[in-house]
């Protein structure tokens, strides 16, 4: 019951301190937060993140609880209109660092995602996101079972603030939750990065 409450609380302190951080990086920006009237949100669209996440993970060999990690994404999409962005979306999280010199060493869970990114306001540039896809993961440990595959999903938030009138900087807080033939994942993360916008 003790073990249960304090994962609880440990997971409850790592939300609050991943939605301090989201927080901290708008005000960096608060000059340019509602600067919307010459943005064009419209066109093709492709992007890149970058930023950290805790992560968990439970194989039968493995099992990590709140571990820090690097989060890397590319995107590309279409602005159906102002209020919508849809596209595709290859992400992932590293847990331990690949060595091209020692095959042995290298974890890392990995998704490819359908996304929706919804712009619910006219001036405010604040958008709900979500998406599913397939997730890898892989573990070179030796005598770990350390390949496998499955389905995974994300729910989130995120804001752009304009550097042009079609470059953004992207601020993105997230939750995202998979399963695979022998285990599970799911992770918190925040990231920064640039979407371009083609314009029509």
């Amino acid at each position: 019951m003790i073990a249960g409450w304090q994962i609880v609380r440990a997971k409850a302190w790592r939300g609050l301190l991943l939605a301090c951080l989201f927080i901290f990086t708008y005000s960096i920006f608060y000059g340019k937060l509602l600067a919307q009237e010459n943005v064009d949100r419209t066109g093709y669209v492709i992007g890149g993140s970058a930023g950290y996440g805790l992560i968990d993970v439970h194989t039968a060999e493995v099992s990590k609880d709140s571990y820090g990690s690097f989060a890397l994404g590319f995107r590309g999409g279409y602005a159906v209109n102002p209020h919508a962005v849809v596209g595709i979306e290859l992400n992932g999280w590293t847990l331990k660092a690949y060595d091209l010199e020692d095959p042995s060493k290298g974890e890392s869970v990995s998704n490819l995602s359908l996304f929706v990114n919804y712009f619910p306001f006219e001036e405010i540039p604040l958008y709900i996101t979500g998406g599913a896809g397939q997730l890898s993961y892989t573990n070179n440990s030796p005598g770990v079972n350390g390949r496998d595959t499955g389905g995974s999903w994300f729910i989130g938030s995120g804001y752009e603030i304009p550097l042009s009138k079609e470059m953004m900087l992207v601020s993105q807080f997230r939750y995202s939750q998979g399963n695979f033939t022998g285990g599970d994942f799911e992770v918190y993360e925040i990231t920064v990065g640039i979407n371009w916008y083609s314009g029509r």
